[in-house]
């Protein structure tokens, strides 16, 4: 009897399950890319392996780590549906492209079913208001959302989600009218020539009260950094392939 338990506790240690203490999932829906972008953030600092179910329509995603001596990011492949993280400690982040929309006005919908083969002791969810976007509307199973507004001025739907299980799933919908066709990046960008058109030029005295393109800055700057890791992700993958 103390011999079963006794290799019963080592199965258990050897097999067990890892488990993510906090996993931060973003969904930007036409933020700078013409479609949904969908991003995992999450520290490891062990060699536990953690594996993602990735949707089927996903053959591969952009990989980022980030350490106080490392900055790497690489295009990785999926393979049966399954991401499993990189062995390399430092905050990781992973982002997937998915549905393209067509670049005229009209209706978006579209969602997205979370699962992890892990247990997560914080889940934290964020669904990003696309600017100008019209009758927005969101659900997320398991999730209490809440609209919120970050430093940089952008608006999101948030909830968080304590103890989720890795039998648990979250289906995640949304739907809203583009008005414009474009991205946030595209719409932001013509508010802000469209207001400083309108405005006089600034004096030395009056520049930080009245030039409105100054409020936008630290936005905009968010807004071409994650432009850039598009681009840097279209085009390794067209090297890829």
């Amino acid at each position: 009897m103390k011999k079963t338990f006794f290799y019963l506790l080592i199965f258990s240690q050897v097999f067990g399950q890892s488990i993510i203490d906090t996993l931060s999932v973003t969904v930007y829906p036409e933020f700078s890319y013409p479609g949904v972008a969908i991003e995992y953030k999450f520290d490891k600092s062990n060699n536990n392996d953690i594996t993602f179910p990735i949707p089927a329509n996903i053959d591969s995603v952009l990989y980022t780590i980030s350490t106080d001596s490392l900055e790497f990011e690489k295009i990785v492949q999926v393979e049966n549906n399954l991401l499993k993280t990189l062995n390399q400690n430092g905050n990781h982040t992973i982002y997937l492209f998915l549905d393209k929309f067509i670049k005229d006005p009209g209706p978006r919908r579209f969602s997205y079913n979370f699962e992890s083969l892990q247990d997560i002791n914080t889940l934290i969810l964020g669904v990003q208001i696309p600017f100008g976007s019209e009758e927005f509307q969101i659900s997320a199973d398991s999730f209490n959302l809440e609209k919120v507004r970050d430093q940089n001025g952008l608006t999101f739907y948030q909830g968080i989600n304590n103890n989720f299980s890795d039998k648990d799933n979250s289906l995640i919908s949304l739907n809203y009218y583009n008005p414009h066709g474009g991205t946030s990046i595209q719409y932001a960008a013509n508010i802000s020539t469209q207001d400083s058109s309108v405005q006089p030029p600034p004096s030395a005295n009056d520049k930080f009260v009245r030039y409105p393109l100054l409020t936008w800055e630290p936005m905009l700057m968010f807004l071409f950094l994650s432009l850039f890791i598009v681009f840097i992700y279209e085009f390794q993958r067209s090297k890829n392939d």
